[in-house]
């Protein structure tokens, strides 16, 4: 008997089997093919609106910052939106990068002036900013603006134009450096360093930045004030608190005045100061805490300072919430 005669029943069973199972590999195919495919559950999350915290230029009262962030943190807010000017850009930084209330407060309430202040002999002015710069820096690890988990915008002038500029990306102590360097006071800084534009206090140009906010994206935007209690006074008027002149604190409050005999050179003063009103009033709420009658710089103060911004951003928690929760309806509605 041939090979091929032995092998002829084995390779039909095979051939068979291969139709067989192809058979049924075709069968389940289209089986499944006529099934209704089951829609993946729905794990996304309602579009939240976008919540923004604008902390004003105000020196030493910009203590308030940490009370509000308190309150806003001990009822459950958080933005997602950090802008600030001058004293408010140096506080939204570090909560920015992650400090919660309890950890600014502490910083608030024991750093010394000698770790920010560096005095220098020069015609742009007495103070070189350098230990501000890495003072943040050092708090921040090291980190840039855009890797911190809360984005984080600081408002800053150019020297020569007057035109606002908005730092979002990059060196947040060189950032923060610039949003607070007060005319003839601080040196300006160059950004990029030595070879970039000069800029100075943010407060020359927008006190309290929400038009910047809402730029960014904000839908929601939390304003907080520390000058309101003053609002009365002409800045043009008003003279250096002399005991304050030692301090760091102390210059960055007399900000206000420095910025308005800088912005008076251009004959700007007046519209500047009714402009940057109307654009702290076009935010969603404003909070300000009642600290003009605190000028003092020792730790009691800074206490009662922190306890204003607080006590003032309580009083508005109710309208907060219900304006996020109607934001936060209508959003979803839109989706």
């Amino acid at each position: 008997m041939s090979s091929h005669s032995i092998c002829h029943p084995y390779y039909h069973f095979l051939l068979t089997l291969r139709l067989s199972l192809f058979a049924i590999f075709a069968i389940l195919m289209s089986a499944c093919n006529s099934l209704t495919p089951v829609a993946p559950a729905d794990t996304s999350v309602p579009n939240k609106p976008t919540v923004a915290l604008v902390l004003g230029g105000g020196g030493a009262k910009g203590f308030a910052h940490v009370g509000v962030i308190k309150a806003l943190e001990e009822n459950g807010i958080k933005p997602t939106l950090v802008v600030g000017t001058s004293v408010g850009s140096l506080v939204g930084s570090l909560y920015a990068s992650g400090y919660n209330a309890k950890q600014l407060e502490h910083l608030a309430l024991t750093t010394i002036d000698s770790e920010l202040t560096d005095f220098t002999l020069s015609n742009q002015g007495f103070i070189e900013g350098i230990k501000l710069k890495n003072f943040i820096n050092a708090n921040v690890g090291g980190r840039t603006i855009e890797n911190f988990p809360i984005s984080f915008a600081a408002v800053a002038a150019d020297k020569n134009t007057l035109k606002k500029t908005v730092f979002t990306t990059g060196d947040v102590g060189l950032a923060v450096q610039a949003s607070c360097s007060v005319p003839n006071i601080f040196i300006a800084p160059r950004i990029p360093e030595k070879v970039g534009k000069k800029y100075i206090d943010g407060g020359v140009v927008s006190l309290v930045p929400v038009d910047s906010a809402r730029d960014l994206g904000a839908d929601i935007i939390i304003a907080v004030d520390v000058t309101a209690a003053n609002a009365s006074t002409s800045t043009v008027n008003q003279k250096p608190n002399l005991n304050s002149l030692t301090s760091f604190w102390g210059f960055l409050e007399n900000s206000l005045i420095a910025n308005a005999v800088y912005n008076a050179k251009a004959s700007q003063i007046n519209h500047s100061a009714a402009s940057m009103r109307h654009e702290r009033d076009r935010a969603d709420i404003v909070i300000m805490p009642n600290v003009g009658h605190i000028s003092s710089l020792d730790t009691s103060q800074r206490s009662a300072v922190i306890a204003a911004g607080s006590q003032a951003t309580t009083a508005q928690i109710h309208a907060i919430k219900q304006l996020i929760n109607e934001k936060s309806k209508s959003k979803y509605a839109t989706l």
